[in-house]
């Protein structure tokens, strides 16, 4: 018996319409007339098996090569961001205006000097006790 018919057999014996003599015929072939069913069984079983895990194989690559290109769109895009902000923040820092007279920019200089030296006696005071 030639594969072919034993396919046009096992389609017919799936689809419930093969005659007890086909049935036989596909035992003897087989090699295990009481078993044939359940060799069939598992066979169709393993096919399945490795079609699922195909598809859970390809499924996953998919979702890690989307994940990939997201996460580095995200970088991308946050680094122009961070770029951007950067430039933003040098050019308003020079054009921010200064003191026009000496005297007021000493004052305020003098002024920021004497919280700051406070603020390190305070701390310098909690460390010697």
């Amino acid at each position: 018996m030639e594969e072919k018919d034993i396919q046009q057999l096992l389609n017919r014996y799936l689809d419930g319409q093969t005659t007890e003599q086909e049935e036989r015929q596909l035992d003897e072939f087989f090699g295990f007339p009481n078993q044939l069913e359940k060799k069939l069984s598992r066979q169709i079983d393993k096919w399945n098996m490795v079609e699922k895990t195909t598809e859970r194989r390809a499924r996953t690559l998919t979702i890690r090569w989307i994940a990939g290109v997201a996460a580095s769109l995200l970088l991308l895009f946050g680094t122009i961001l961070m770029v951007k902000q950067n430039q933003e923040t040098r050019a308003y820092a020079s054009y921010e205006d200064t003191y026009d007279n000496p005297e007021d920019a000493a004052a305020e200089t003098h002024r920021a000097l004497l919280i700051f030296s406070e603020t390190i006696d305070k701390g310098l005071e909690k460390l010697d006790k």
